[in-house]
């Protein structure tokens, strides 16, 4: 009953900001076409770079079990402080909910 009653408020408060955004990104779009093709430059730029990624890799050294295990490494680092803070958040709007 919980459960679906706050995941009918979170559907209701997703379709309620796509509502209020949809305007405002209509107007970006007409008015500031130069912000759109900066953002589709800077998807470019970042497939360029992208590229290149691969030769330096290479030229590395390392074999493919370090490189796994380094981005694992950043991976973890990056993502477990997230994760922590979502928990954190979870339980604390469960206790403002039970009470």
């Amino acid at each position: 009953m919980i459960k679906a009653l706050i995941s009918g408020i979170f559907k209701i408060i997703i379709s309620l900001v796509s509502v209020l955004l949809a305007p405002i990104d209509a107007l970006i779009a007409q008015f500031l076409p130069s912000l759109d093709n900066a953002l589709s430059y800077i998807s470019l730029f970042f497939d360029y770079i992208g590229g290149f990624i691969p030769w330096v890799i290479s030229y590395t050294g390392l074999s493919p079990l370090v490189l796994n295990i380094i981005i694992d490494i950043i991976v973890f680092i990056l993502t477990v402080p997230i994760m922590v803070e979502t928990i954190k958040l979870a339980v604390a709007w469960y206790n403002k909910l039970k009470i």
